[in-house]
This record gives C-alpha cells, structure tokens and sequence, in this order.
C-alpha cells in the first residue's frame, strides 16, 4: 500500500482484483455492458407502440330496462356493468331481492318479536298435533272434494245474501282509485279520467278537484318522476308505504303476518308478478274496494275488522307524510284525498256500531 492510497482505496482495489480472479474468462468474454443492455432495452422499449387502457363504454340509461319492470327471473347483468352508477345498481339489486318470493317472505327471528316463552307462539316451532298430522300426510282426494263443495256452497249463501248498494259501489270505487295510485304512476289514459274529475262544496268533492286539476296541470314524465322519488329511489324511496313499517318501525314484521293470516282466511292469496308484500298500502286498499264491491265474499263485518285493524291505526300518519313529502305535487293531492276518504270512512264505521 502507497502512502497516497487510504483504506478505502486499497479495499476497493483489492476487491476488483478478487473478482477478476475468481470470474472465468468465457463469461467474461460474453459479458455485455450494461449501458449496451440498457441500449437494447430501450430500442425494444421505442418499438413497441404506446397504447391506452380501454376505456369504458358511456353510460346509456335508456338501454337499461326500467326499475318497475324487474322480477324474480330478470337478467339485471346488465345493472352490474362498471358504467352504471353504484346507486342504480343498488336499486336494481333491491328490485330483484323485493319481487323474489324466497327472500321477499323471510322473516327470520327477531328479538321481540315473539314469544319465545311460548313454544305455540312461534310458527313453526311448537309442538305437533293430532291437527296437524292429516296436512303433513296429505288429505284424502275425497276429504278435499268434500272440502270444497261446502266452501262453493258457503260462497253462494254469502253472495246471495250481500246486497250491493250504490254507495258500496261509490266506495268501491274510492278505493280502486287510491289502490291504483300508489301502486303505480298513472299511465295517460288515467290521467285523462282523472282530469275529468268534478268536484262539489264537500271536502270530498274538493279533494276530487284538486286532483283534477293537477293532473291536468302536471305532464304525465313529472308524475311518473315523481311516483319513482317517493316510493322507489336510488336505493330507496322517501316513504314506505307499508303498514309494517308505520306500526312497528321494521319491514316485514309481525303485522304483514297478521294480515296474511286473515287475507288466507278469506281465500286471498298473492297473484303471481306481484312483488310488494300484503301490508303495502296499495294491497290493502285494493283489498277494501273488493269487500265494498262484493266482489271478495265475506261476512258484512269483515270490510270493519280489515279498516279497523290494518288501516285506521297508520294510513292517516302515511298520507300526512305523503301530502307534506318533498317530492310530492301531484301525490300531495293524491295524500289529500286518501286523507279525507279515510276520515269520511272512519266516521262511518264508527256511527255503524
């Protein structure tokens, strides 16, 4: 070591000569600089051309089929493209699990929701009886044609005895109009009958005007807006119409099983395509208008029992909601004439006792 070389240097030489020493010549030979490497990399780099990452498709609604539309067996793929907004998607995925029956009708356990005390309190869950052994097993065809004769024969006594007036007919026809509105916008041929309504010096009457007149002052693409932002939405709408949800807070709970049980009592079962369950609005009225026109046969003091139980104690909060709803123009006419029809009906019921 010189007296000019410092540790350092001498390390660094010494380490240069150990490698060249312990290299073999061929691999040297072959070696490449590695600013020639570098070259060669970046000749390949130039060569192969630039290409952009495929963009997206650009979102088109109307090649979406509409919200309304959806059922248990629709193909909603094309809702769960990367385009479309994660809010209709939601609201696409809602619509499916809503109108499937197999997730629509659970009602699973639920703290106080039963009584767990009380093993018969719990469908489902008690003990079987000597009752319940002929439905698991299956009835005999005789016993069933048995069955339905007398039911046929039942429904003929009732009807024949049910008379129909023309104020039973007037309410029939309050209720269908009710029905129709929540269920759905009102398509033009609707709007068209409801701009004909007249009206008179009763809070009725002037209910059926104001109705008239809005439909006849708003266009039927508003209405149907309008309809979508109160009861269905991005994910959800501004009201839930449901009698569920007005008494106990909750969708789907003790109440919607209740009315099932009295509407399977009364020969009443869902038709197929329908997706909302039994405790919407819309059904029950739609129930009431039947019971007003004889066309759904029952004992005269059923129409009271379905108004007084599953009604009267939350349809007037609902339509309040609706009159006073943010989106509502249209539907607050609608809310006020649900409100005093409901007023008009309750008063009746109760001078009827």
């Amino acid at each position: 070591m010189t007296r000019s070389e410092n540790i350092v240097s001498r390390w660094s030489r010494m380490k240069q000569q150990s490698a060249r020493s312990a290299a073999p010549d061929d691999l040297s030979s072959k070696s490449k600089p590695i600013d020639a490497e570098a070259g060669d990399l970046n000749r390949a780099t130039a060569a192969a051309p630039a290409t952009d990452p495929p963009a997206s498709p650009a979102f088109d609604l109307a090649s979406l089929p509409p919200l309304q539309s959806i059922t248990a067996g629709t193909d909603i793929r094309s809702f769960l493209a990367s385009n479309v907004p994660l809010e209709l998607t939601k609201a696409a995925l809602r619509r499916a699990w809503v109108t499937d029956p197999a997730i629509r009708d659970f009602i699973g356990i639920a703290e106080n929701q039963w009584d767990f005390n009380d093993p018969n309190a719990m469908p489902g869950f008690g003990p079987l009886t000597a009752g319940d052994v002929p439905g698991l097993a299956g009835l005999d065809e005789t016993e069933q044609a048995r069955e339905v004769t007398a039911e046929a024969v039942g429904t003929e006594r009732a009807s024949a005895t049910r008379q129909i007036d023309e104020i039973d007919h007037a309410r029939a026809r309050e209720y269908s109009l009710l029905a129709a509105l929540l269920s759905r916008s009102p398509d033009a041929q609707m709007i068209e009958h409801l701009v004909r309504l007249g009206g008179d010096a009763t809070p009725l009457g002037a209910a059926h005007a104001a109705l008239g007149a809005a439909a006849a002052s708003i266009k039927a693409e508003q209405i149907e807006r309008e309809y979508f932002d109160l009861f269905v939405g991005l994910g959800r709408g501004e009201l839930f119409p449901y009698a569920s949800y007005y008494l106990t807070g909750y969708l789907y709970g003790r109440p919607l099983a209740r009315i099932r049980e009295t509407l399977k009592q009364l020969g009443l079962e869902r038709t197929e395509g329908q997706s909302e369950p039994e405790d919407h609005a819309a059904v029950l009225l739609e129930v009431m208008a039947g019971l007003a026109s004889g066309q759904i046969v029952a004992p005269d003091e059923t129409q009271r029992t379905i108004f007084e139980t599953y009604l009267r104690p939350w349809i007037g909060r609902f339509f309040s909601d609706l009159e006073h709803a943010r989106s509502a123009k249209f539907y607050a006419c609608v809310a006020a004439l649900g409100r005093v029809f409901m007023e008009v009906e309750a008063e009746a019921f109760s001078l009827s006792k």
